[in-house]
C-alpha cells in the first residue's frame, strides 16, 4: 500500500503542474490581448511640441471577426497635457482627442487606416501591418509652445482605447456588456520636453 501512495502523489502533482502550465498559457494569451503603450516622447520643433508614440495592438476574437465581416473599428487616443501639482489635482494644460478607424475592404483585401481627424487614408495589405501602422504615431503636432505662459513641468498621458460608440448601433450593446470588447491601454506618462 505504501508504495502505491506515490505514485497517486506523483500522478497528482503532474496534473497540477500541467494545470499550472495550461493556466500560465491561458493568461499569457489574455495579457497579449488588448492595447498597450510601449513608449511615448515629445520633442519641441520651432515652437511646436510634437508627440512620438509606440502602440500595440491585439484584437480580440469578436473584434477581429466583426472587422472581418465590415465592421469598422475605431481607436481613441487620448492626449491630456498636465502640470503636476503637490497639494491640488493636477492643472490641465490641454486635452487632445486623436480617433483612428480601421476597415477591411473585402473586395481588394486590404486594410485602410484612416485619421479621422485630418482625413488621411492609408491602405495594408495585412493586418499586421495595419495595427503597427495604427500605433506607430510620429510627429503629431499637440501644442504650441506660444499659447502658454509656462509648460515647465508639464507631462504628457495618454491612453488608447477601442471606441465602442462609435459601433454600428445593434453592435454596441454587446460591445458593453462584453469584455472583448473593452480594449483599453493604461495611463502612459512622458515628461513634456523643451
Amino acid at each position: 500500500m505504501t508504495v502505491v501512495e506515490p505514485m497517486i502523489v506523483g500522478s497528482r502533482s503532474r496534473q497540477l503542474s500541467l494545470l499550472m502550465v495550461a493556466l500560465l498559457l491561458f493568461v499569457g494569451k489574455v495579457q497579449a490581448l488588448g492595447v498597450s503603450i510601449d513608449s511615448a516622447s515629445t520633442k519641441n520643433n520651432k515652437g511646436v511640441y510634437q508627440l512620438n508614440a509606440d502602440i500595440r495592438y491585439a484584437l480580440s476574437e469578436e473584434v477581429l471577426e466583426a472587422l472581418n465581416n465590415g465592421v469598422a473599428i475605431t481607436m481613441q487616443l487620448t492626449i491630456n497635457i498636465e502640470r503636476p501639482r503637490a497639494y491640488l489635482w493636477d492643472e490641465s494644460i490641454a486635452t487632445l482627442l486623436q480617433r483612428y478607424s480601421l476597415k477591411y475592404h473585402a473586395l481588394s483585401g486590404q486594410y485602410l487606416v484612416q485619421s479621422l481627424n485630418s482625413g488621411e487614408q492609408r491602405s495594408y495589405l495585412s493586418l499586421a501591418s495595419a495595427l503597427r501602422a495604427l500605433g506607430r504615431i510620429r510627429d503629431l503636432p499637440i501644442l504650441n509652445q506660444a499659447s502658454f505662459k509656462s509648460t515647465q513641468g508639464a507631462v504628457v498621458r495618454l491612453r488608447s482605447k477601442l471606441d465602442t460608440n462609435a459601433l454600428p448601433a445593434p453592435l454596441r450593446p454587446v460591445a458593453w456588456l462584453s469584455n472583448e470588447w473593452k480594449l483599453s491601454s493604461e495611463w502612459f506618462t512622458c515628461p513634456l520636453e523643451f
